[in-house]
């Protein structure tokens, strides 16, 4: 009988709040309001034995003397509390529960000492990367994710609003899909350095509580205030993705079914490119160029509407939004790179613009950062030495036909993403055999490691948390919240901006 005294988070409801629980509690941020920096209360994500998840709110009048109470991965025992169902409006919630809980003034939390039925050291909710496209325009879930990591970018810092910022973006995949992920300022700092701990290949990560974003109509990955990773943690979803990764074919994408997956996956010609039809607008093609010249005659950088994300039209003697529904006028407007260069491979040579994220990525500057290194050096170029980088070396450019490119006739094309060939960048490709033989030899556990410091962007500028609704398509995913690992090291108290 003694470990039939709790209630299961199954069986919780609204009818009363004598409710006993046994939970441990996997991630622990606090809600602060954007507008004055005032303390709102705790979130907690809990889960008990059968690995039942649900979210639990602590405001601040019930919070006190809880910040050195309330530890990531410890058990607890929770009794007296209300429960309440979502009305289903709610945006980014961390899990996929339709009630979760709430403290009042009568509800005690203690530390579990007794010992009871043994309750996972994770629970996780994971998401097929191949399903996450649907989730772009359903904002309700943030999500979890394993896969194995690849590219990790060097640290990007930049100025923004005169705010210091970065970030540390990367590629994970499931041998079938590659999804890029951007981890912002302290969160990405927390990244690398866990990273460094990490002995041996693959490095397979878990996610938790990710955003699916939408960055400039690419999907893109980024941290929220509950999100937490995991790297070669002892859980069994990590053992069989290292089972997978013995199977040589790994890396073979699954063409059979999508015309689309094929493009992502084949080199295309030049000769090849400008034959494309109207069947190919909007779709996405990889050519694999040679730089050989950037072009001095175009403008560097072009101002920007901070709203629309559209350049900016000189109109009157004023910077005026383009966009008839913004029309903003800016004095001093942003701005942001925008680089024109002539690539080339033996079958022809197409102009192609290169984009403002991808430069910062690549250089590690903004535009901002370029101007003043070249006032501080004393020459005034055209074109900064710096944005000369690419000249004379390979990249695979990723674009995005246009109406234009594959209609009109334009044949300027805008690249979304740039990475270094492969083979003058090693550790862009995987290499399954080394990743084969060192199976198995790091089971080292590397986990987030966060501060009290507020973190107030989490996503791109393009896809900012709001509780605004958007048109869904609801993605039907199996849930998988089985586990078998160890006991996890416990971490300190992440802030949200609310």
């Amino acid at each position: 009988m003694a470990f039939n005294k709790y209630d299961s988070l199954r069986s919780l409801n609204d009818s009363t709040e004598d409710w006993n629980i046994r939970v441990r509690a996997q991630s622990i941020w606090k809600g602060i309001t954007r507008q004055n920096g005032e303390f709102r209360g705790y979130n907690i994500i809990f889960f008990d034995d059968s690995s039942e998840r649900i979210h639990a709110l602590i405001s601040s009048q019930f919070a006190a003397d809880l910040d050195k109470k309330l530890i990531e991965g410890q058990i607890y025992t929770i009794r007296t509390f209300k429960v309440k169902y979502y009305n289903g409006d709610e945006t980014n919630r961390a899990i996929r529960n339709n009630k979760h809980i709430f403290f009042t003034n009568e509800t005690k939390i203690e530390k579990d000492v007794i010992a009871g039925l043994a309750i996972p050291s994770y629970s996780f909710d994971f998401f097929n990367l191949g399903d996450l496209e649907g989730m772009m325009k359903d904002n309700r879930y943030l999500i979890d994710v394993v896969a194995v990591v690849h590219d990790v970018q060097p640290k990007a810092q930049y100025t923004k609003e005169t705010i210091e910022k970065s970030h540390v973006a990367f590629t994970i995949t499931d041998g079938k899909k590659v999804i890029n992920v951007t981890f912002f300022n302290e969160f990405g700092d927390s990244f690398l350095k866990a990273k460094e701990k990490v002995v041996g290949d693959p490095l397979i990560i878990i996610i938790s509580a990710i955003k699916v974003s939408d960055w400039k109509g690419a999907l893109n990955l980024t941290n929220f205030p509950a999100t937490r990773f995991y790297l070669n943690v002892p859980h069994y979803s990590v053992l069989m993705l290292q089972k997978r990764l013995r199977d040589p074919n790994f890396y073979v994408m699954d063409i059979d079914d999508e015309e689309d997956s094929q493009l992502s996956i084949s080199i295309m010609k030049v000769s090849e490119l400008r034959q494309l039809k109207e069947n190919y607008i909007e779709k996405k093609v990889v050519c694999q160029l040679r730089v050989k010249k950037v072009n001095e005659r175009m403008n560097w950088y072009i101002p920007i509407c901070t709203k629309c994300d559209i350049e900016l039209a000189f109109i009157s003697k004023k910077y005026t939004c383009p966009e008839p529904k913004c029309g903003r006028t800016y004095p001093y407007p942003d701005r942001r790179f925008q680089l024109y260069t002539l690539c080339a491979d033996d079958t022809g040579t197409i102009p192609i613009i290169w984009p403002d994220d991808e430069i910062c990525r690549i250089t590690g500057k903004t535009v901002y950062d370029v101007e003043v290194d070249d006032i501080d050096s004393g020459r005034d170029p055209v074109i900064p030495d710096l944005l000369k980088f690419c000249v004379n070396k390979i990249y695979n450019f990723s674009i995005i036909l246009t109406k234009e490119n594959v209609i009109e006739g334009s044949k300027v094309y805008k690249a979304s993403q740039i990475s270094e060939h492969v083979e003058m960048s090693g550790t862009n490709s995987p290499n399954v055999g080394k990743q084969t033989a060192n199976l198995g030899t790091s089971q080292l556990r590397a986990e987030t490691e966060l501060t009290d410091t507020i973190m107030k962007d989490n996503s791109p500028p393009s896809a900012k948390s709001s509780n605004k609704i958007r048109p869904r398509i609801n993605v039907d995913v199996e849930k998988d919240t089985a586990a078998r690992s160890k006991i996890p090291k416990f971490v300190n108290v992440k802030v949200e901006k609310m």
